[in-house]
């Protein structure tokens, strides 16, 4: 028999499987012609690379194969096979042959995964904005918690899963008068979820969100999850609006924001819940204030270009303070920051593909930012210079100064002296 590994599909289905066959195949094209024998063979290089397994679920995790059937209905969705050999693989599932046996608790699946290596995203030439990308996951994320949490009391409280799972008022000031027949132990759970919710609506509740809110355009089911879930991010958004003076700073952005939407985490119950919906709205908002950093920073560039006098000594543009500007640094800092909370939400709940897009849409996002900006160096000024004698020493355009005025935190700007970032 060949040796068993561990493998899992979507770090969501853990089993044992055994490889079964690799297939490699080139795509070769064949130019016939008329009265003459053999061909003419043009390599078009190799087709997807197919890999077969045989997957075991046995005893306690027998069922578990009837959730992977269906889970692998989806056809828009990209599957991340944890291979023995290979490593993290990504592609689609092109067929499946499920032999299974209920009395003796075994299923073995035999499956073959094509791997993808090219995406469609770089084919069209166009990049989605940051924040667009963020906010459009933070509302599938929305959603895909409320799933979450209905999984989660449907396997704590199966007996009572469709009367709590049932339409109610989420705006009813006692959620636990709306249920009727509930056992002790959902009694229990139902009578929790009503003192944190009324705990959450009395937090910050002095501060009003706009009519166009992100949390006011999501519609939230009306029943248990969906109340659980709108108010913590309610909640969560009133902390955001609480510091929004602070966003021209990330980092100061990130630790009141952190520190001030931790009291919502004390209830050991929802601690996950509101773990991951601080996580989420985090990613929004540096989504938007790299998207704002980014703005700027073309204005400045587009500013620099033009110059500042004509030849007559008419202004050709108006003469105003530098915007300040996001130094490298400080954007790969924040890209650490929010990379550190994704990663500890994601240990919460493992199937939660949205926060892998959120992680993925900033990080793509700041390569792309590292990619077009020049390099920073550090230089020590021993006296103060003007910056457009920094430029001329160290070789820059002297229509830089705008952009060194932008990205370095100077009084002003004749009298530049000691640590200043310059672009090599």
């Amino acid at each position: 028999m060949a040796d068993r590994y561990k493998a899992s599909i979507d770090d969501m289905f853990f089993f044992e499987c055994e490889t079964l066959e690799d297939s490699f195949e080139k795509a070769i094209v064949r130019h016939e012609f008329p009265f003459r024998a053999g061909a003419l063979l043009q390599d078009m290089g190799q087709t997807a690379r197919g890999i077969k397994i045989r997957l075991y679920f046995m005893n306690e995790n027998y069922e578990a194969h009837k959730k992977l059937i269906a889970h692998l209905d989806a056809t828009d969705h990209t599957y991340e096979l944890s291979h023995p050999k290979y490593g993290l693989i990504k592609g689609h599932i092109a067929t499946m042959v499920v032999r299974h046996d209920d009395r003796l608790e075994t299923a073995e699946i035999d499956l073959t995964f094509i791997e993808g290596k090219i995406t469609t995203d770089s084919d069209a030439g166009y990049a989605v904005p940051v924040d667009a990308g963020t906010e459009e996951a933070f509302i599938a994320g929305q959603d895909e918690l409320n799933a979450h949490v209905a999984a989660d009391i449907q396997e704590q409280y199966p007996d009572d899963f469709n009367e709590l799972l049932k339409d109610i008022d989420p705006a009813a000031a006692n959620l636990f008068e709306q249920y009727a027949g509930l056992t002790r132990q959902a009694q229990a759970f139902v009578k929790k979820v009503d003192q944190y919710v009324g705990r959450l609506r009395a937090i910050l509740n002095e501060i009003t969100a706009p009519a166009n809110s992100l949390v006011s355009t999501i519609i939230y089911a009306r029943n248990l999850p969906g109340v659980l879930i709108g108010s913590i991010a309610a909640a969560v958004e009133r902390f955001v609006l609480l510091y929004d003076s602070l966003r021209d700073a990330p980092d100061r952005f990130l630790d009141s924001y952190r520190s001030g939407a931790a009291q919502l985490e004390d209830a050991a119950e929802f601690r996950k819940y509101a773990r991951i919906s601080i996580a989420q709205r985090e990613v929004v908002e540096i989504g938007s204030i790299l998207k704002e950093d980014q703005n700027k920073d073309n204005a400045a560039r587009q500013a620099a270009r033009t110059k500042t006098f004509s030849v007559t000594g008419r202004p050709q543009k108006e003469i105003a303070p530098a915007p300040q500007l996001l130094t490298i640094t400080e954007i790969e800092n924040t890209l650490a920051i929010v990379r550190a909370d994704l990663q500890a939400a994601l240990n919460e709940a493992r199937s939660m593909q949205t926060l892998k897009a959120m992680a993925a849409a900033l990080t793509d996002h700041v390569i792309a930012i590292k990619k077009t900006k020049p390099a920073p160096m550090t230089v020590v000024l021993d006296n103060p210079l003007p910056l457009h004698l920094v430029c001329l020493r160290y070789g820059l355009a002297y229509h830089d100064a705008e952009q060194l005025l932008a990205i370095n935190r100077l009084r002003h700007p004749s009298f530049a002296w000691g640590e200043v970032q310059i672009y090599v």
